[in-house]
């Protein structure tokens, strides 16, 4: 956009956020990682501070989700203090907050990672956010009217010591155009005691009813920041509970001084000419570092995919008049054990960038029900210095240096179509599983011990039909066991007496050395000493199904501090001796606020270990069903895949 010269002006390159949704419940305090224009990327995870429920978007509210080319940020980009500013795009992870109070004030917090930042393209440190990087928040209420939000801003230093926002310098937002109902949101921002807020007063050239912000970029200083965590306190105004938040959104750029142009210098009468001296004979170069790899951001959401096969789809970028631009394609594999799809090909070929294949890719994302196909490239074979690609956008090709931008303008790209003449091959390898159930053992548990002790036979006869394995389950309770099921030892004694370990080792606590039933109920414990003293076969993929109805910690209706502490503690554990965790959720007294935590936790656990998690809806016609899909989500069979003739014939082929 163009900007009015100012004594120092900025282009600036902002993160690009086109592949990030939000997937639900699992996505607490999960780091995701975008590109950051420059060849890196950014981490950032949603969270809620201490003592606050979990923040949800149920009542009205919108899931952070990626904005590109942001309409309602550039708008207010640019305002006041920020003239001098030029930028092709403005990109934001957009948000909305719930539309009325669940409690005394929400609250909820954006975590920052720049260990993947490359901030030495901007002149400053790789991994480290300095002085020429800007955070932007926009669309935060002031506190005249409604609601009044504060950020506080805190952060850590590349030497781990607690980052100080007193050498920051803020650019406030200036005036937009009106709201609904006559409303303008132009309040000026302060940035005092690291907290940012509005100042209650209207921008230069604002209205006297303004009531929210614009944008208000942070620059930060040389000093430098690994991390920055912002905590969004959000209060009511008089007792109103109407509206809050309204698309708040962040915003990560990175700034290049503009260069003043070039005088031109003097023409110099010619010199005598020297003597020409011998050549030196060439020295030897000595061979350069390779740059570390940073792992691109790959959403696909597809059901066409089954488990353990590969599929192929082919697209083409037609120029006004219909005829062919260019075209690409892209395979992505669909793991047998059921986790995320995989990008294993890509390529995309026109005349102006050359061939632009897998390694070149930045942020991938496809998603066939809601027809949306998105991929951003960096440094491409000619042409240009990146390529972003989105078919839902007005301008869906741009590029960024060169003739791409110009070259790209009214070209059209057509939402992928299945590549034609796929087969695909699947191997017959028995896999050895070895699966240990583990029970929650307070008396709120029985019925599930039952259920699960009258369905595993059949249960196991049908997974082995419909998965075959060499499959060995053992069934254990948590300091204590149920008469006539399966669950007839206990963890402690199976760990000790058979599989030789040290009891002093144990993490599980023993029955009557916590109040209740809480050695019972010590899920997290029983699942991390499962994982180091279980006598795993050396050859056999492993898997721990766990269930219970109260928190991982001693159990419990609130999920706790250390509740998180214990439920990490136990998936470090299965990441780092390759064992999946699959959790049910039975039923409880819980109220409803209390079990979505619960259910968000159990699912948390699952999710990061590659498991499945199941609540008591999933089990409401029996357990069978359930168990057939946790023993074949144990497995980890192979496939092999001949694909369409290949993508990169397919795209390279006249």
């Amino acid at each position: 956009m163009a900007q009015a010269p100012a004594t120092e002006g900025l282009d600036l390159v902002f993160w690009n956020p086109s592949g990030y949704r939000w997937n639900g419940p699992g996505d607490w305090n999960q780091w995701r990682y975008i590109p950051d224009g420059l060849g890196g990327e950014i981490g950032i995870r949603f969270g809620v501070s201490a003592g606050f429920g979990t923040f949800d978007w149920n009542i009205g509210g919108v899931a952070p989700h990626g904005s590109v080319n942001d309409g309602t940020g550039a708008s207010s980009f640019g305002k006041n203090e920020q003239v001098g500013m030029a930028s092709t795009g403005v990109h934001a992870i957009r948000m909305q907050a719930n539309k009325q109070f669940t409690a005394a004030r929400n609250n909820f917090t954006v975590e920052l990672d720049f260990s993947r930042y490359k901030g030495s393209k901007v002149g400053g440190k790789d991994g480290v956010a300095g002085a020429n990087t800007l955070v932007g928040v926009s669309d935060i209420y002031a506190g005249l009217t409604y609601a009044r939000t504060t950020v506080t801003i805190t952060g850590t230093l590349e030497n781990g010591s607690a980052a100080n926002p007193a050498g920051w310098k803020l650019y406030n937002g200036g005036v937009a155009p009106n709201t609904t109902g006559g409303n303008q949101p132009s309040a000026q921002l302060s940035l005092t005691n690291d907290v940012l807020q509005g100042t209650n007063r209207p921008a230069p050239g604002g209205q006297a009813n303004s009531i929210d912000t614009v944008m208000g970029l942070v620059r930060l200083d040389a000093s430098g920041c690994k991390t920055l965590r912002l905590s969004y306190d959000i209060y009511p105004i008089a007792g109103s509970w109407g509206p809050r938040i309204d698309n708040s959104a962040l915003y990560v750029a990175s700034a290049f001084p503009r260069k003043p142009a070039e005088q031109p210098k003097p023409v110099e009468p010619p010199k005598a000419a020297e003597p020409e001296k011998p050549a030196e004979p060439p020295k030897a170069t000595e061979p350069s570092t390779p740059a570390t790899p940073v792992k691109p951001t790959v959403v696909i959401k597809d059901d066409t995919g089954k488990p353990g096969t590969t599929t192929s789809y082919t697209y083409t970028v037609k120029n006004p008049d219909g005829s062919i631009a260019g075209k690409g394609c892209f395979t992505y594999e669909t793991p047998a054990d059921g986790g995320p799809p995989k990008l294993t090909a890509f390529y995309y070929h026109d005349k102006v960038v050359g061939t632009i294949d897998q390694s070149k890719v930045q942020t991938f994302y496809f998603n066939k029900e809601e027809q949306r196909f998105t991929f951003v490239t960096g440094t491409p074979a000619k042409g240009i210095c990146s390529l972003t690609v989105d078919n839902t956008l007005p301008a869906q090709l741009t590029g960024i240096g060169g003739e791409g931008a110009q070259s790209y303008l009214d070209k059209r790209l057509e939402f992928p179509k299945p590549a034609t003449e796929t087969t695909t091959t699947e191997s017959t390898t028995i896999p050895a599983v070895d699966l240990v159930v583990v029970i929650d053992s307070s008396v709120s548990m029985k019925d599930e011990a039952v259920a699960l002790s009258e369905a595993v036979t059949a249960a196991i006869e049908a997974a082995k039909t419909k998965c075959p394995s060499d499959l060995r389950v053992q069934y254990l309770g948590i300091e204590g066991t149920f008469k006539n099921t399966r669950f007839d030892t206990t963890v402690r004694n199976y760990l000790v007496s058979t599989a030789k370990a040290d009891e002093a080792s144990l993490r599980v606590r023993k029955k009557g050395t916590v109040e209740g039933g809480g050695a019972q109920e010590d899920g997290a414990r029983a699942i991390e000493d499962v994982i180091a003293h279980y006598d795993w076969r050396p050859d056999a993929k492993r898997a721990v199904f766990f269930l219970g109805d109260e928190a991982l910690e001693g159990g419990g209706a609130d999920v706790n501090k250390e509740d998180i502490d214990a439920a990490n503690r136990a998936i470090e554990a299965a990441k780092k001796g390759d064992v999946r965790i699959h959790t049910y959720l039975g039923t409880s007294g819980a109220k409803e606020k209390q079990r979505k935590a619960l259910e968000g936790e159990f699912a948390r656990v699952a999710d990061e270990t590659g498991g499945k998690a199941f609540t008591s809806k999933d089990a409401l016609n029996g357990f069978q069903a359930l168990l057939e899909k946790v023993i074949c989500g144990s497995k980890s069979s192979t496939t092999s895949t001949t694909e369409f003739c290949c993508c990169q014939e397919y795209v390279e082929q006249p």
